[in-house]
């Protein structure tokens, strides 16, 4: 399980090398205007969407990734 942080930036490619050059990894997923990076540790899925309209580094979206819905339905016992 882990956090899923999505931000809007307003250069994907100025943000693949940052984010890449911070967690010391390339990203696991790059399309037009998205890339994504499945990063071990901290556990954490960061996502940017190109989006020259909103606040640079303004969230996107949050959410926790599981493997399965098992997961889900356990977390969801324990609230």
């Amino acid at each position: 399980m882990r956090l899923q942080l999505a931000l809007n930036v307003p250069n994907l490619d100025e943000s693949i090398d940052f984010y890449s050059k911070l967690f010391n990894t390339q990203p696991y997923k790059v399309k037009p205007g998205y890339a994504n990076w499945e990063i071990e540790q901290p556990p954490l899925k960061l996502v940017v969407f190109e989006n020259a309209d909103a606040e640079p580094g303004s969230i996107n979206h949050l959410g926790v990734e599981t493997s399965s819905a098992e997961e889900v339905e356990i977390g969801r016992a324990h609230v």
